[in-house]
């Protein structure tokens, strides 16, 4: 027909974040159900081989020789299954390693595995051509690998309780939406979601998208993605967050976000990034490892050739060695027990452990830390630098005191108002905003306009009540006087202690006369004077730097308790960015906060960038952390979180050399000649996953971590 189809195909906004995400919680899902299936296999298998061993150790059962032979082919078929199958992970794992020239932990397991197992193999073979007894290791071959393999499938558990957090907070969003449309409403796949397009919301249902509500007021529980447990009010032109509940009445959204824009994929991006980072300290932990794993070989090899030559020799009474236990078999167990024993597991899984279970919490309580790193410097600071506009302050202009003098209050008020709303100067609207209390749209008529920048504006309306005309002029002292508008003193006088005290101030007058009296100002945040107060507590040196005047900073300053020799005033982004690195120069790991465009510079060049979530893209992305509450309080909370997981890094360090310490005298034999006690391999396996254990159990606790407004009441500044 000369007709050619073209099929798009649907776009699909759902996040690669989540799909990377969703993808690697089935990957560990996989690898727990293959954890636990080896470990599972290899325990019914090892049980016997313990309860073998624990016969033979304590009762005279099997003293019979040809008894014994059937034992150990009996051991060496339980065993072998787990070497060759269950625990043929460990093996393969050591052997990667050394084709790139590393020894890993995997190799310690391998080695003390392995050569209990040939050892005890060549001993069956001498039993069956020379009928010569010789006891074997199969059961410690089989009880260390299933020791190993439980503490695999422990530590997987561990990995995936972190990362399910994230995959329910993904999975928030509600998998179909109703769309409204011209024709009405109709139901499609969340997926197939555009910008634009308007969603109804029924009360009780999640928000699909990000968007602005367009028709409805309701309340909002933004609990799940930003921490906080009281709902918040919404209204027209109020932003929204997909995943969130709409609790108390329907509401129609207009989607402005949708697939990698919205908060929750950011969310979801920023952990997957934090969680894949190396901080320093975990750097550390692998240097320690990359020598001290070579160190046990050496070690072990030593302790062998040591008491092997002490027997050889006689240096020590033959009967410290069992009944029919050889010299050989005497200096095996010391050296099968210090290579398994000495594992540094617990070293392996104390930082990447704990660098995810800190930033999944963090993520929780509405903290986003970009990555490792940034969590382990935030403790070292002890200088915090805050921008003043949008993050001290509301970053918006508020009406903060309104006078009139002489009569017809609310007639003046109304039209003043009225004029205010024809400008669209941010001050103006604010004004307006401030003074009116319903739209007095119609009760004038526009007759004429004019806005003067710099100055304000005047206009000439129509009171349709009245039928008569006024002539309007709203703006500064200077608009007044080019309007040759009469100002009396008692006005003139309001507006200095008002400029005095860094306000704005806006003059109404009506047919020549000055009747009102309106100040603004972007008010401190309620929580900011108390956070303040608490960072000197801390020992913070706390400093404030703003592009406003000086007058106005000052007062902003003083209200939440930062002093005037830590003030900069009328700063540009480069100053901002030049000061940060001053104070760095000076030694101090510096902490910035921001959240506008200007900011990025020094969100970038500090130690690291706190941006609050409200802020523009530029500095989100410039910043290591963001705030999604928009809280400073969560400054505070940020830093407990970085001290509580570096405190467990660095105890679990310390219990992991603690550990080997007091482990490897006894595992080796040092201590043998005063107590005469040898560490059977299995025990120091058993030994091994328990320190693993303990130290996986600590970073866990992180998890119970509680935000500072649940611990501690910061007093609030008094209001201005």
């Amino acid at each position: 027909m000369g007709y050619t189809v073209s099929v798009s195909p649907p776009r699909n906004p759902t996040s690669a974040a989540f799909l990377n995400e969703t993808k690697a919680a089935l990957e560990r899902t996989r690898e727990i159900e293959e954890q636990k299936r080896r470990f599972l296999g290899a325990a019914v298998l090892a049980t016997p081989l313990a309860l073998i061993m624990f016969l033979m150790a304590t009762t005279n059962v099997f003293d019979d020789g040809r008894t014994m032979v059937f034992i150990d082919f009996v051991q060496a078929g339980l065993s072998t299954p787990i070497v060759f199958y269950y625990g043929s992970v460990f093996f393969v794992h050591a052997w990667q390693g050394l084709r790139h020239g590393m020894l890993t932990m995997d190799t310690l397991v391998a080695i003390g595995a392995g050569c209990s197992y040939l050892y005890s193999l060549g001993a069956c073979i001498v039993m069956v051509v020379a009928k010569y007894q010789i006891a074997t290791y199969f059961d410690a071959a089989g009880t260390l690998l299933a020791f190993m393999l439980l503490g695999r499938f422990l530590e997987a558990r561990a990995r995936r309780s972190t990362s399910d957090a994230l995959i329910n907070l993904m999975n928030l969003v509600p998998p179909v939406s109703i769309v409204v449309t011209a024709q009405g409403d109709i139901t499609m796949p969340s997926s197939l979601l555009e910008k634009g397009m308007r969603v109804r919301v029924l009360a009780g249902d999640r928000f699909p998208v990000d968007g602005i509500v367009v028709e409805g007021m309701s309340d909002v529980d933004e609990q799940m993605v930003t921490g906080e447990a009281i709902t918040k009010a919404v209204k027209v032109d109020s932003a929204v967050i997909g995943g969130t509940t709409n609790i108390t009445a329907m509401l129609v959204v207009e989607a402005t976000k949708i697939g990698e824009e919205t908060m929750l994929s950011q969310i979801l991006r920023l952990v997957q990034d934090a969680q894949n980072t190396k901080p320093e300290i975990q750097r550390i932990a692998d240097q320690i490892a990359a020598y001290f794993v070579p160190f046990v070989v050496m070690f072990s090899v030593g302790v062998f050739f040591t008491w092997l030559l002490l027997g050889a020799f006689g240096m020590y009474p033959p009967e410290w060695r069992g009944q029919n236990e050889t010299i050989l078999m005497f200096a095996f167990d010391f050296f099968i027990s210090s290579v398994v024993a000495a594992c540094p597991c617990a070293l392996g899984l104390a930082t990447p452990t704990a660098i995810m279970v800190g930033t999944g919490v963090g993520a929780k309580n509405g903290i986003l830390v970009k990555s490792g790193k940034s969590l382990e410097v935030v403790r070292q600071s002890r200088c915090i630098v805050f921008d003043k506009t949008g993050t001290i302050t509301f970053g918006k202009l508020e009406v903060v005191f309104k006078k009139c003098w002489g009569d017809n209050v609310e007639e003046v008020m109304k039209v003043v108002g009225f004029v205010e709303l024809l400008s669209n100067h941010p001050v103006a609207k604010a004004v307006a905003d401030g003074i009116l209390l319903a739209s007095p749209a119609s009760t004038y008529d526009v007759v004429f306009s004019k806005v003067k920048g710099g100055l304000g504006t005047e206009a000439v309306v129509r009171c349709r009540s009245q039928n008569n005309e006024l002539r309007v002029h709203v703006g500064n002292l200077a608009m007044m006087r080019e309007g040759n508008i009469h100002v009396p003193p008692e006005i003139e006088q309001a507006v200095r202690q008002q400029n005095n005290m860094g306000r704005t101030t806006v003059v109404g007058a009506v047919n020549g006369v000055a009747r009102l009296l309106v100040a603004l100002a972007d008010e401190p945040k309620e929580e900011a004077a108390g956070v303040v107060r608490f960072l000197h507590r801390q020992g913070f040196r706390v400093l404030m730097v703003t592009g406003d005047n000086e007058g106005v900073a000052a007062h902003v300053a003083s209200a939440v308790g930062i002093q005037n020799e830590n003030l900069y005033a009328e700063a540009l982004p480069t100053t901002k960015a030049s000061i940060v690195r001053q104070l760095q120069s000076e030694g101090d790991c510096v902490i910035f906060v921001g959240d506008g465009i200007n900011d990025s510079p020094a969100l970038a060049q500090a130690d690291v960038g706190i941006a609050l979530g409200a802020g523009t893209q530029i500095a989100i992305e410039a910043a290591d952390a963001v705030l999604i509450n928009n809280s400073l309080v969560d400054i505070l909370n940020l830093r407990a979180l970085s001290i509580a997981t570096v405190k467990r890094v660095y105890g679990n360090f310390f219990w992991a050399f603690g550990y080997n310490l007091c482990i490897l005298p006894l595992a080796s034999g040092m201590l043998y000649p005063f107590f005469h006690f040898k560490l059977p391999p299995i025990l120091a396996a058993a030994a091994m996953v328990f320190s693993s254990i303990s130290v996986l159990l600590s970073i866990l606790s992180i998890r119970w971590f509680a935000p500072y407004e649940a611990r501690i009441n910061i007093a609030l500044p008094p209001k201005w």
